[in-house]
């Protein structure tokens, strides 16, 4: 894939400055460029995971009313799952004894 980014002058000239003072010379100004490029959407990806972690360990209540359980770990991560999913039990089948399709655990029980 290739992918072209137009910069404005001073754009222009502050990377070059950069990549002037930290690039190896061993490295291509190609996969200089991929690398930075790389690692910024790494670092953003990153931003917005954390915050979504915040915004979900705010918002509980919220996200709750709205289908979706908010589960902390005890590293502080947190995760979303919709809270129809996790009401199941381990047999399958949710809590009030049907699956989907409106078999009891019965009918696959021979």
């Amino acid at each position: 894939m290739k992918l072209q980014i137009k910069l404005s002058k001073d754009e222009a000239i502050a990377y070059k400055n950069f990549a002037g003072v930290v690039k190896p010379q061993e490295i291509t100004d190609d996969d200089f460029m991929k690398t930075v490029f790389v690692t910024g959407i790494e670092t953003l990806n990153k931003q917005l995971s954390e915050m979504v972690q915040k915004y979900a360990s705010e918002n509980k209540e919220e996200l709750a009313a709205s289908g979706i359980t908010v589960i902390e770990n005890e590293d502080g991560q947190v995760k979303l799952a919709e809270t129809a999913v996790i009401e199941h039990d381990i047999s399958g089948f949710p809590s009030e004894g049907v699956d989907p399709h409106g078999h009891s655990p019965e009918k696959y029980e021979k």
